[in-house]
């Protein structure tokens, strides 16, 4: 007796048990109107390899991992042997003598680098033009930019009086700068970097420049007061001297608009780190490290670069300004015009900013 079996399993196609009589012939089969018996196809075979087809995907995409995390090894060690043998200017961070430890948010999960920008030669006492607080955040995976506005005026610690957050870094350089920061808004810093704006042309030039939006005033002002002609568009391609003019430009709208650009150029930069070769990146990071100031040593370098470069590859970018527009009142403090932040507002903000998911 010849069995045909069709299966009523709906993983193996949906069809019905049938099985043959002694003729051969299936009981309850289809017949044509002849009394003929309608041909009954089995359930069709597994399409073959069809397991191994998701082993396989599993597989390349294991692969692609491995072979990331090897590539991002072999950067971090060799960055920290760059780093070792480097000429750049190590300078310790003190503990903030102006506010203890516990008035200070922190998690083990967050860390705060503070990128000091001077707008003058390195090494000089100029006053600081940009201050971005890049925050990586490890718990809900995102890198965090706060720019702190140069026109804030805040009690500067060391000198007892208000001014300028700018003036902090005339004063007492990097470390006032840390101390301010720390004393009037309440975020522990861990870290920070003090750079030359020469530092980031050289980086974005040796990355191949990088791609920012720009808008038709942006590109006009530029065009008409600067020795340089940039176009307006979402993605314009800019040389690293092209993207300094572009984040400094000042007189075309606010301040916040100034370190919004700022924060653009940073956001580009990561992105274009992210998508460049394990040589690309050595090289620009060899020519740019004896530019920078930082309390970090050798060994903190490779671990910040280590962190860094994971949050690069799979955070999302997020970003703020300090104080934000209705946290704050101008008006001028004597014959200055200046931004009055409602500290406990701020405080409040960048505390959910930083260590939360969302702000709002």
């Amino acid at each position: 007796m010849k069995d045909i079996y069709i299966s009523d399993n709906r993983n193996s196609g949906g069809y019905r048990d049938v099985y043959s009589d002694s003729s051969g012939i299936p009981q309850n089969t289809l017949r044509d109107r002849d009394g003929n018996p309608i041909p009954v196809q089995g359930p069709p075979d597994m399409p073959p390899g069809k397991k191994k087809k998701k082993k396989r995907k599993k597989s390349a995409f294991g692969r692609i991992v491995k072979t990331l995390i090897a590539v991002f090894v072999i950067v971090t060690v060799l960055i920290s042997v760059i780093a070792g043998s480097a000429d750049y200017t190590k300078v310790n961070l003190k503990r903030n003598a102006y506010t203890s430890a516990g008035q200070l948010h922190n998690s083990p999960f967050v860390t705060n680098i503070l990128l000091i920008g001077t707008d003058e030669e390195f090494g000089s006492s100029s006053r600081s033009d940009s201050m971005i607080l890049m925050s990586l955040d490890f718990i809900h995976r995102k890198i965090k930019l706060t720019s702190f506005l140069r026109d804030c005026y805040v009690e500067i610690p060391s000198l007892n009086k208000k001014m300028k957050i700018n003036a902090a870094c005339s004063n007492g350089g990097a470390q006032l700068v840390c101390d301010t920061i720390e004393y009037n808004f309440g975020i522990d810093i861990d870290h920070y970097l003090k750079v030359d704006f020469d530092m980031f042309t050289k980086i974005i030039d040796n990355l191949g420049g990088i791609d920012v939006e720009i808008s038709e005033k942006e590109a006009e002002f530029i065009n008409r007061t600067t020795r340089y002609t940039v176009k307006s568009g979402k993605s314009v391609h800019l040389p690293g001297a092209e993207a300094l003019v572009y984040a400094r430009i000042r007189k075309l709208d606010s301040d916040y608009m100034r370190t919004f650009r700022q924060r653009k150029i940073i956001s580009a930069l990561i992105d274009k780190m992210k998508h460049s070769g394990p040589a690309t990146i050595i090289n620009a990071f060899k020519d740019v490290l004896p530019l920078i100031e930082t309390d970090l040593n050798a060994l903190e370098i490779t671990s910040t670069v280590y962190k860094g470069g994971i949050a690069a590859l799979f955070f999302d970018i997020v970003q703020t300004q300090m104080p934000k527009e209705e946290m704050m009142t101008t008006g001028y403090a004597g014959s200055i015009w200046v931004d009055f932040p409602e500290l406990d507002e701020c405080r409040d903000y960048l505390y959910r900013f930083i260590y939360k998911n969302t702000a709002e």
